[in-house]
C-alpha cells in the first residue's frame, strides 16, 4: 500500500514543484532585466551588442531590448513591425494631410484680407 501510494504522489510532487507560467504580456518598457526575467523566464537567446543586450523569446514572438539594466524597447515579429510601421505611415499622413489643409485655409484667408485691404487702399486714392 505504501509503495502504491508512493507511486502516486511522487509525480504530483513534480508537478507542485513546476515553475508557473510565464506571462509575457507583462513585460513592459522601464522594467529591469530581473523583473523580465521574473515575469517572462529566461529566454531562449541571449545577445549583447555593443551598449544594448537582445533578449529573444520566440515563443512570445518577442525580443527584448535592453540598455544598461533597463528595458528600452519590445520588438515583435517582423509582420507585426511591418503593420505597426504601415499604421505610423497612415497616421504621419493623417497629420501631414491635416497641417496642409490648415495652411491652405491660412493662406486662402491671408490672400483675401489682402485683396480687401488692397481694394480700401485703391478706392481711397
Amino acid at each position: 500500500m505504501k509503495r502504491l501510494l508512493f507511486t502516486l504522489l511522487l509525480p504530483l510532487s513534480f508537478l507542485s514543484c513546476r515553475e508557473a507560467p510565464k506571462d509575457f504580456s507583462s513585460v513592459s518598457i522601464g522594467m529591469t532585466k530581473d523583473e523580465v526575467t521574473a515575469a517572462a523566464g529566461e529566454p531562449a537567446k541571449k545577445n549583447e551588442l555593443a551598449v544594448i543586450d537582445v533578449w529573444v523569446y520566440p515563443q512570445a514572438d518577442r525580443s527584448v531590448i535592453f540598455r544598461k539594466d533597463t528595458v528600452y524597447n519590445i520588438v515583435t515579429s517582423s509582420e507585426a513591425r511591418i503593420d505597426s510601421i504601415e499604421t505610423s505611415l497612415e497616421r504621419t499622413g493623417d497629420k501631414v494631410g491635416s497641417s496642409l489643409n490648415r495652411l491652405g485655409d491660412s493662406l486662402e484667408k491671408t490672400g483675401q484680407q489682402i485683396k480687401d485691404k488692397f481694394r480700401r487702399d485703391t478706392t481711397r486714392n
